[in-house]
């Protein structure tokens, strides 16, 4: 429930990150997501005993600047695609990780998971309908496509830290490099004034329930569950995102995006629970 519940808020704050960049953008929207993780998780890491600086800590400024690439484009495929397209698109990390594994660490999968991700490319092609984008769509794709190589690099770096960290000093470090690379490449004073109530309110929705509250509900999933379950459950996070835009955004998917959503998501979870192995599958 832990999981489900983490992946329902990261998929119900994607949908509400598409309705303000109009107002914000997509940078901005990172960096009060990643400002708010800061706030929120370092108390409970200091309560757990994790937030003391350690030896090594170089290598969470690596994870923190890929947080930011990872959240920039992310928000950015969403401006430029829709939420739906964009969040399916992104969920493609796992499986650049299996074609990592497969490539460098000639790491032996089966037909079945080597299935499942020719067909997650077969799902994406629905969910944009390849057949009749525009040059503004073949960029949104783009972009997405670089925000899940980010994605997929992001699991493989948190993998090789989470090895030598604590898994919550890790996501608490992380953010912390990630907030302030942020501030130097936006600082605080240059940010826009001009925002309203509802707009203030979505990018709390965003910060709270779409990043500090759904990670330590993952943390706590995985203190019980195989990492490859919790990632399993996690991948209800792009049809979460779907649906939200449209009670959210009213942005509609035609039926053919519908099934491409499905089958993205269901070949995701397979290379999830048996492409990777359970260090690989965390994340």
């Amino acid at each position: 429930m832990l999981a489900l519940l983490a992946a329902i808020m990261f998929g119900i704050a994607d949908a509400v990150a598409g309705g303000v960049f109009d107002v914000v953008s997509p940078g901005r929207v990172a960096q009060v997501r990643s400002l708010t993780a800061v706030v929120v998780i370092t108390p409970f890491a200091i309560y757990r005993g994790v937030f003391r600086p350690v030896a090594g800590l170089w290598k969470l400024g690596i994870l923190g600047a890929n947080l930011v690439s990872v959240m920039f484009f992310f928000y950015w495929a969403i401006d430029l695609l829709g939420v739906g397209p964009a969040a399916t698109i992104h969920f493609l990390g796992p499986i650049f990780v299996l074609i990592w594994f497969v490539v460098v660490r000639k790491v032996a999968v089966s037909p079945l998971v080597w299935l499942a991700a020719v067909a997650s490319i077969v799902g994406v092609g629905l969910v944009t309908e390849a057949w009749s984008m525009d040059s503004s769509d073949v960029a949104g794709v783009l972009v997405a496509l670089f925000a899940a190589s980010m994605f997929a690099s992001y699991l493989l770096v948190a993998e090789w830290v989470s090895g030598e960290f604590d898994p919550l000093y890790v996501v608490v470090w992380g953010f912390a490099f990630a907030s302030v690379m942020l501030l130097v490449a936006l600082p605080l004073w240059t940010f826009p004034t001009d925002i309203s109530g509802s707009a203030w309110r979505d990018l709390a929705i965003i910060g709270l329930v779409g990043t500090a509250i759904p990670f330590l509900m993952e943390f706590a999933a995985l203190r019980v569950l195989a990492s490859s379950i919790v990632g399993v459950i996690a991948t209800a996070e792009p049809a979460v995102a779907a649906i939200g835009a449209h009670l959210i955004l009213d942005e509609r998917l035609a039926a053919v995006q519908w099934l491409g959503v499905v089958v993205v998501v269901v070949s995701v979870a397979t290379v999830q629970r048996w492409g990777l192995p359970d260090s690989e599958a965390e994340g």
